[in-house]
């Protein structure tokens, strides 16, 4: 019985998180106060790790500075240790628990095999054309690392829906963001009150794809760090008003790139935002409720940064709420970057990856995303004319 109530909660999850998940947070309007290289060798990377998955419900430190980030080991990192979590409560497909003396919200993933997805991505490569580098990069999220022991049985592996995803792909080079956080899982990539990763987890995966782009990418310390303190997220919400979590706030750092940049914002059909015409950061000031949407502000929008690099390589990115972490990371290493939520964008992509000169696409997203209704977006909102 008890096994039924938590496996009803996953699947009432999948929903929780498609409509209010791998998202769009609640976000306030920015204020204005405040040569091409050649195309990288196309490949079908796929990781060698198995792919077998179970039977899945199809919703398809260094640098870190909080004394709360978790110090526990993973079996994900080479042991067979989960953490140690006591006072767990599953509702609504999270689990509320606490893990050395601070509090977690962790989303049970449903699962899922993610080969529309790979679809998708193919299709659109066909359509850009060998002259355009598509890569894809799909993350996990905290329960692939932090689920402490005694929950494993109601948690898909994100590490299947990724692999066979790589497996799907044809002529997408693939990321491997998955290993790429698995070996700082010792470090502040999640966020304990919120569904997404922390900035520093993001940094890794985006050091990840610029490797493999072959594009410069800055060390951490080049950045400077700004904190905001008292962040309590979306897990509040999401665990059912767990008081432990609102009562055990964390800080919420996030990182500003040294190279000098020029953000423009567009409305979803690619015209010129006029509310916000004059505003050119992409970070924009938020309550500590609202920490997660300092970048840009949300998702709702297309921005265009022009940065200082003459390097060429022009970027657009179609992502979900995770990407948007990305994005600051990306500054140092690309002439332009576009960024571009799947969720929320009117214009036919292949068309617009051409008519604006775009040398690389990367698609970036959170397991949730690539196997729900996130992953229809690409077909419905990029593909259709």
């Amino acid at each position: 019985m008890r096994k039924n109530k938590i496996l009803s909660a996953v699947m009432a999850m999948a929903v929780v998180f498609t409509l209010a998940g791998c998202q769009e947070t609640t976000a306030s309007t920015p204020d204005t106060s405040k040569d091409n290289s050649s195309a990288i060798v196309e490949s079908n990377t796929s990781n060698t790790e198995s792919t077998e998955s179970k039977d899945q419900s199809n919703t398809e430190t260094s640098d870190a500075e909080s004394s709360s980030a978790p110090e526990t080991t993973t079996e994900n990192k080479g042991g067979n240790d989960k953490p140690v979590g006591v006072d767990g409560v599953v509702t609504n497909g999270q689990v509320a628990v606490t893990i050395d003396g601070h509090r977690w919200g962790i989303s049970l993933y449903g699962g899922g095999t993610g080969e529309n997805y790979a679809k998708y991505l193919n299709e659109f490569k066909e359509k850009v054309g060998s002259n355009v580098n598509v890569f894809n990069m799909v993350v996990p999220t905290a329960s692939a690392f932090y689920l402490p022991a005694g929950y494993e049985e109601y948690n898909a592996s994100h590490r299947d829906t990724i692999n066979n995803i790589a497996n799907n792909l044809v002529n997408v080079i693939n990321i491997d963001g998955y290993a790429a956080l698995e070996a700082k899982t010792d470090e502040y990539i999640y966020t304990r009150t919120d569904h997404h990763w922390m900035p520093l987890g993001a940094y890794y995966a985006a050091k990840a794809f610029c490797d493999v782009a072959m594009v410069p990418v800055k060390e951490l310390s080049t950045y400077t760090p700004e904190s905001v303190e008292g962040f309590v997220g979306t897990m509040y919400a999401f665990t059912e008003y767990d008081e432990q979590i609102k009562n055990d706030p964390e800080t919420f750092t996030y990182y500003i790139p040294s190279t000098e940049y020029t953000a423009t914002y567009y409305k979803t059909d690619f015209t010129i935002d006029e509310d916000v015409k004059f505003y050119t950061s992409i970070f924009v000031e938020q309550p500590a409720s609202g920490a997660y949407s300092t970048f840009m502000g949300g998702d709702r929008k297309i921005v265009k940064i022009e940065t200082e690099n003459k390097n060429g390589r022009k970027l657009c990115v179609f992502k979900d709420s995770y990407g948007n972490a990305e994005i600051p990371f990306f500054v140092d290493s690309f002439q332009e970057i576009y960024v571009c939520d799947v969720r929320y964008f009117d214009v036919y992509a292949p068309d617009f990856v051409k008519e604006n000169g775009i040398t690389d696409v990367l698609f970036t997203m959170c397991t949730f995303s690539a196997v729900g209704e996130n992953a229809e977006g690409i077909k419905n909102n990029l593909l259709t004319q």
